[in-house]
């Protein structure tokens, strides 16, 4: 049986079903996702959530909480579709914002879900790795670009395909 959970709830999922003979989260990053999983190997219950951000902050939240995290991943026959299924998806994110010399508009592909606030972050440190904008700038530049975020799942996906293509 596998149990998806969002990162929030994941220790919390790992200490109820996952506890088996270690206390070892495994890890494999995708991009800007990091995808984790525990396997109980007694009760075959495999617990597995995504999350975005830096490695080494997500390291350190697990290893308060007790938890080591190791490269790899935790496949069972009953996940393997399910698995698939999750590492499959995509998300659109888009981001209208004002300038200056008028409208602009920011597009993004993540494998995970994405938060508002991880997209506006994520256009942010774009613009500033371009030289566009400082990067002590956050609070400035939202206040500024008034940015509008668009977050797009599969579902959503899927639907504008259909409706396109039939």
């Amino acid at each position: 049986m596998t149990l998806v959970v969002d990162f929030a709830a994941f220790v919390s999922a790992v200490k109820r079903y996952g506890q088996g003979t270690d206390d070892f989260v495994y890890y494999k990053k995708a991009g800007e996702s990091i995808h984790l999983t525990v396997v109980n190997p007694k009760t075959g219950v495999q617990v597995i959530s995504f999350t975005s951000g830096k490695e080494e902050d997500v390291r350190e939240e697990l290893l308060h909480e007790g938890l080591c995290m190791v490269k790899g991943t935790w496949v069972t026959e009953a996940s393997l579709e399910h698995l698939a299924q999750l590492t499959s998806d995509t998300y659109i994110a888009a981001v209208s914002y004002e300038t200056r010399n008028g409208p602009g508009l920011w597009i993004d592909a993540f494998p995970a879900p994405p938060t508002e606030g991880g997209v506006l972050r994520a256009i942010f440190d774009e613009f500033v790795s371009e030289g566009l904008l400082d990067e002590k700038g956050f609070e400035q530049f939202i206040h500024e670009a008034k940015p509008q975020v668009r977050i797009l799942d599969p579902n959503d996906i899927d639907r504008f395909i259909k409706q396109k293509h039939g």
